[in-house]
């Protein structure tokens, strides 16, 4: 089976398993307000990647998941994991608020552009975000073993008055030992 076909295989086996989670009041934990896609009723999730050379002795951050509050209530952040990781730990999560994007860069991440920006951050944990709000999720990552570490993409716990959901985002993170292995 290649790369693609496994990684195609475990995306609809982590769906198929999420479908089946329950919150307390017994529906489905995917289907909270908090959303990656297009809109909470959208089945459009990201897929891809973003690809990060590996440097001694350095994190990398990744921040290019959007996630927006499609609800009608706030809901309140309780943590984020990475999904399926091989080689790879998560080491630190921040939320970003405001539609923006910034890419792969050494952890903690500076912008020598708007320092601003990042001095907006909150962390995961007991974050609330309002009805109709997006934030960006900026994951520090860190690998752990030799060769590439990758993770499939992202799970973000939260609750709101309904209970407890989780929000998917399938946009993988890889870090590799050469600049040439991202183009591979």
């Amino acid at each position: 089976m290649s790369a693609v076909q496994m990684r195609v295989a475990l995306v609809a086996l982590l769906a198929a398993a999420l479908a089946g989670c329950t919150s307390a009041n017994g529906s489905r934990a995917t289907d909270g307000p908090l959303s990656s896609g297009a809109g909470k009723d959208s089945k459009i999730v990201p897929h891809g990647g973003i690809c990060a050379t590996r440097y001694t002795g350095r994190f990398q951050a990744f921040g290019d998941a959007q996630f927006t509050n499609y609800g009608h209530v706030t809901v309140v952040l309780d943590r984020v994991d990475l999904l399926h990781p091989r080689n790879e730990r998560l080491i630190g999560s921040n939320v970003v608020p405001g539609r923006v994007l910034i890419g792969a860069l050494p952890w903690p991440p500076s912008y020598p552009r708007d320092r601003a920006l990042w001095k907006t951050r909150r962390p995961v944990h007991g974050c609330r975000v309002a009805p109709g709000k997006t934030f960006n999720m900026v994951l520090g990552v860190t690998a752990v073993g030799p060769g590439d570490a990758n993770s499939q993409g992202m799970l973000v716990y939260y609750h709101d008055a309904d209970g407890s959901h989780a929000a998917p985002n399938y946009f993988g993170m890889q870090i590799v030992p050469t600049r040439n292995g991202c183009l591979q």
